[in-house]
């Protein structure tokens, strides 16, 4: 009864959150100025192009010779999602037969015998487990199982890491323990947060493969529109997405005009986007807003997929100062503020006039991207530490 009562406490408060950030989004949009379209720079355009082709054309085959075959059966969410997209793409440009299932039912001993993958990556849960052990491959074998452990809390969209092991992580732990389940364990976040979120996991001494997320130079370049809009925010209305952008942005939505959200997930804003539409929606805006969930602002996480992208689409970004910002991105390359009040608000008073400045930014930003965070620079560091680790 109490689980039920403080579910239903959640969901109500989830709520009076959305419609407190959309009364904000309105006021912006009824008393905001209306400053004139800024055309695209041209010269940020060429650059991204160039970079882009150079990225392709350096990463084109480089681990053919290996030999690895990746299976990816990809996690159940929209982060998931993409992240395993791009991987796919990636590893199939580096010269490594790569194909992806959308559901683990789909993996069947039939697929395995045909497509005899090396590698096989995907989010450990009891279906996965079980579909391991239908396909043969709930042994140690030729293949090494990759698996993202994660919480059943964190799974059902809560966060409650600290609370006591269930009965289902309980025993994908033994599996694991066993040899049944993952060779490496593969994360998107770095160890610090996965040893606050899944330090049983990590204590059972498995490799931990660290995979953060990155650019895609298949998708993520400039865009050549004006940008119409002040700022512009794509994100899902989980309960902590939502408290971050309660506790950085509110004066910004409600003082100036901006693209935000998504209608099937925030109720207001803008229609559920293709991710290929991202780059070009944020190229739309003066400045692309990034507050970071808590839990990566407390703990080395990531910084979400959609600074990397921002970056090598050209488009200028504010986002919170976390332990992994600057390892990432220097100051002069990622705006990044320290959560308190106004921050956010106050960073982005000083640049969204300064068109100079922001474009300066965005450029190296873009260079930085290219240099070191797309998603072929992750597949090639996949395939080398999964066979330094064999």
């Amino acid at each position: 009864m109490t689980s039920k009562r403080q579910a239903w406490c959640d969901r109500l408060m989830r709520v009076a959150l959305r419609r407190e950030v959309q009364a904000c989004w309105l006021l912006g949009r009824l008393r905001g100025p209306r400053r004139p379209p800024e055309t695209p720079d041209p010269a940020l355009q060429q650059l991204g192009t160039e970079r882009c082709q150079q990225t392709l054309r350096r990463f084109s085959q480089v681990r053919a010779a290996t030999g690895e075959r990746a299976l990816l059966l990809t996690p159940p969410s929209p982060a998931g999602l993409v992240w395993f997209e791009d991987l796919r793409c990636a590893l199939q440009h580096i010269g490594v037969a790569a194909r992806r299932l959308n559901a683990v039912s789909e993996l069947t001993p039939a697929l395995v015998a045909d497509f005899r993958p090396t590698l096989l990556l995907g989010l450990e849960t009891d279906a996965l487990l079980l579909q391991l052990q239908h396909a043969g491959l709930d042994r140690p074998s030729r293949c090494t199982r990759l698996l993202i452990p994660a919480r059943d809390a964190v799974l059902a969209g809560r966060a409650e890491q600290h609370a006591a092991l269930t009965a289902g992580e309980t025993r994908r732990l033994a599996h694991t323990a066993q040899g049944a389940g993952a060779d490496l364990l593969l994360s998107l976040h770095a160890r610090p947060f996965m040893q606050h979120s899944v330090g049983p996991w990590l204590a059972l001494n498995k490799p931990f493969l660290w995979l953060p997320q990155a650019a895609s130079p298949f998708r993520d370049r400039p865009h050549g529109v004006d940008r119409v809009v002040d700022h512009v925010h794509l994100s899902v209305a989980n309960r902590e997405r939502v408290l971050a952008v309660r506790q950085t942005m509110r004066g910004i939505l409600a003082r100036y005009r901006g693209l935000f959200g998504e209608r099937d997930t925030w109720g207001f804003g803008m229609p559920r986007l293709p991710v290929a539409e991202h780059a070009r929606m944020q190229a739309m805006a003066r400045v692309s807003l990034a507050p970071l969930v808590a839990p990566l602002l407390a703990h080395a996480g990531d910084l979400t997929q959609r600074v990397y992208a921002a970056a090598a689409s050209g488009s200028f970004q504010i986002t919170e100062l976390s332990p992994l910002t600057r390892q990432h991105f220097d100051e002069d390359e990622l705006i990044a503020v320290a959560r308190r009040p106004h921050a956010m608000r106050e960073a982005f008073e000083r640049w969204v006039d300064d068109r100079p400045g922001r474009e300066q930014v965005a450029r190296r930003a873009l260079e930085r991207a290219y240099r070191e965070h797309t998603s072929l620079h992750r597949a090639v560091q996949l395939i080398d530490e999964v066979r330094a680790l064999r």
